[in-house]
């Protein structure tokens, strides 16, 4: 497997020649005698950030922050109506919960996908060499990204199985976690525009 990983590495290093791929390569080879460990952390870094901006059709597994419609269940689950709360017509700027609710889940997305990167990029370091990921990263920046998308999708695919148990657990505190802040955040924009909930919430037990 790992002989396969460095002709694969070693294919695409000369395929990508002109665009840098030797000079990138010899920097690792540096770096790497001074810290292995930490070169291969970084160049798994690097692949799963190349992923993320190259990727066809955005982030990958259902993950997507941009251009998803927005999910009103959370503010009902704190016992307000998303028209009453979150109505900004005729309401001052100050006043208004569209923006902040927006801004909460944006955040919300976001966290858990730099979740799924930090796991992604602890699976490859521990599979695979700085080669193989360097040579990977080089060809989604390229016009071959088509080339190689399918294998880094399957990489990825298999990272995200490897670690799916924290994954859902993580998830899952995140979500609670951010539901209390949600809820914390539109009390006060209720208590300054007079609005009360639509029905009472029942708190978890400490």
């Amino acid at each position: 497997m790992r002989f396969v990983g460095w002709l694969f590495a070693a294919a695409l290093m000369i395929l990508l020649g002109w665009i840098g791929g030797p000079v990138a390569m010899t920097s690792y080879r540096e770096a790497m005698a001074a810290n292995p460990d930490l070169v291969k952390i970084q160049a798994a870094e690097d692949l799963v950030k190349t992923y993320r901006r190259h990727a066809a059709g955005g982030y990958r597994l259902n993950l997507s922050i941009v251009d998803t419609p927005p999910d009103y269940n959370p503010v009902r689950a704190c016992g307000y109506d998303p028209e009453a709360i979150l109505k900004n017509e005729n309401v001052p700027f100050l006043q208004s919960a569209d923006w902040g609710f927006e801004v909460l889940q944006r955040r919300a997305s976001g966290d858990y996908a730099r979740v799924v990167d930090d796991n992604r990029a602890s699976y490859l370091a521990e599979h695979h060499s700085v080669a193989t990921m360097a040579a990977l990263s080089q060809c989604l920046a390229s016009p071959f990204a088509s080339l190689c998308r399918g294998r880094v999708d399957r990489l990825a695919a298999l990272a995200d199985a490897a670690g799916a148990k924290e994954l859902a657990d993580l998830r899952d505190f995140a979500r609670k976690q951010n539901q209390a802040i949600l809820c914390t955040f539109l009390d006060g924009a209720a208590a300054r525009r007079g609005i009360t909930k639509t029905a009472a919430v029942a708190k978890a037990a400490p």
